[in-house]
């Protein structure tokens, strides 16, 4: 145990002696690609995990609108807005009844989803949910 132990304890000092920089170079190379990969992981996580919110929400609210509980489609928006207020500041919701189907929809601005917005490309976009629920009144 003891040799193994003085074996790393040498190649530990040869590393912090040696002046190749080798490892240095490769590190600032590389490090910027995989900080960028990171963050674009983050920002299409946030994008759809906030996308399933929206779902989870609409779909909750459709189906309040559905047994009852909420008597408009005005309030349906509402509803929708006000939990999505977290989210976002720019919630649009549209409910719309149709022979006795509910069908609305929720948009909000992709960039209001992420927390580092560094593909401009993705500013523009807006994440759209649709939800249809057969009116059970």
């Amino acid at each position: 145990m003891k040799k193994t132990h003085s074996i790393w304890l040498k190649r530990l000092r040869f590393f912090g002696r040696s002046e190749s920089a080798s490892a240095t170079v490769e590190a600032v190379l590389w490090m910027p690609a995989f900080i960028l990969i990171t963050a674009l992981l983050v920002d299409s996580s946030l994008i759809f995990s906030g996308k399933a919110l929206i779902l989870r929400v609409v779909q909750d609210a459709n189906r309040s609108f559905s047994v009852g509980r909420i008597t408009t489609p005005a309030a349906v928006e509402s509803l929708i807005k006000l939990n999505l207020a977290t989210l976002s500041a720019n919630v649009t919701v549209s409910t719309v009844v149709t022979d006795g189907i509910i069908n609305t929809s929720a948009w909000i601005p992709v960039g209001d989803l992420t927390s580092l917005g560094l593909i401009d490309e993705l500013n523009g976009l807006t994440v759209r949910v649709n939800s249809m629920q057969m009116s059970e009144n």
